[in-house]
């Protein structure tokens, strides 16, 4: 058994439970620790996000405080709103912290010692602003579902959309990928060579039967129709899926197998992390969508 099937086997069979369990158990006690492992996976996501980069373009990618701070800019700065004096709204202190990063990294370029050499200056300015978006921007719409009626169960949700998502996907494609690929058949994305059809589309229709069955055991989190279930499922499982392709190719481009060392037999962060990412903006917003009602 590799490192990578054992990690989806924990994440399956102790993982999932305990989230589950700690959602209905503990509703309130858990979304600042879900709130700060936010902010921290956008921190470190953000320094292997920087690796993606060419050196000379990320020219603070090794300090150790610099891509970091950039990456907790967004998401800090939307969780500590209600901190902040004046009436300040999440949305305009997020606003106002892209502004303040842009402006910054904008600045930074031109009291740097460039020794002449001035090429770089457009390529730094675009990967820093890469790295306050990615994933800053994006893990900040998982912490807007703190904001919502039941965070708790939204949350839960989110996480069990995703993770069940490429759970069954690795399931199917290792079960029938190669039955359903004939021999020498292109793969269904170049990108990702070693996904299959079967694990796209078992991961497509788990996570509908995820909301379907949320909306039946909590329909007054979840209100609407089984249409509308459905509906919201079937983009958050489309989102979830293209979170991970998204990842492999910038690591296409960066020439790179993964993201980083931190997880042994996964690799980095962004690796085990990408789908949620990327998945948590349709989250949010298809959820006020389709089901919010003020």
């Amino acid at each position: 058994m590799t490192q990578n099937t054992l990690f989806r086997l924990l994440v399956f069979f102790i993982g999932i439970p305990l989230l589950v369990a700690s959602a209905l158990i503990l509703p309130e006690a858990g979304l600042p620790a879900f709130a700060f492992l936010a902010i921290g996976a956008s921190a470190l996501g953000a320094r292997e996000t920087a690796g993606f980069f060419p050196g000379h373009t990320c020219s603070y990618r090794c300090n150790r405080l610099v891509i970091p701070l950039l990456g907790i800019l967004v998401p800090a700065a939307g969780y500590g709103a209600y901190w902040l004096p004046g009436d300040c709204t999440p949305s305009f202190a997020v606003i106002g912290a892209i502004l303040l990063g842009l402006s910054l990294v904008m600045i930074i370029q031109v009291f740097r010692d460039h020794r002449g050499d001035f090429s770089g200056i457009i390529p730094a300015i675009t990967t820093h602003t890469f790295v306050i978006l990615y994933p800053g921007l994006f893990l900040w719409h998982a912490l807007r579902l703190t904001e919502l009626p039941n965070p708790s169960h939204l949350v839960m949700l989110f996480l069990l959309c995703t993770y069940l998502n490429d759970s069954a996907a690795w399931f199917f494609g290792r079960l029938l990928g190669k039955i359903t690929t004939p021999a020498g058949a292109a793969p269904p994305v170049a990108i990702s060579p070693n996904k299959s059809m079967a694990g796209f589309v078992g991961g497509f229709c788990t996570t509908p039967a995820v909301v379907a069955v949320a909306g039946a055991i909590f329909p007054e989190v979840f209100p609407g129709s089984f249409l509308a279930h459905i509906a919201f499922g079937a983009v958050i499982g489309a989102a979830t899926i293209l979170g991970d392709l998204v990842e492999s190719a910038m690591k296409r481009s960066a020439e790179i197998k993964d993201s980083g060392q931190l997880i042994p037999g996964r690799g980095g962060l962004l690796d085990s992390i990408d789908s949620p990412i990327f998945a948590a903006p349709f989250f949010y917003y298809g959820y006020v969508l389709f089901f919010f009602v003020p």
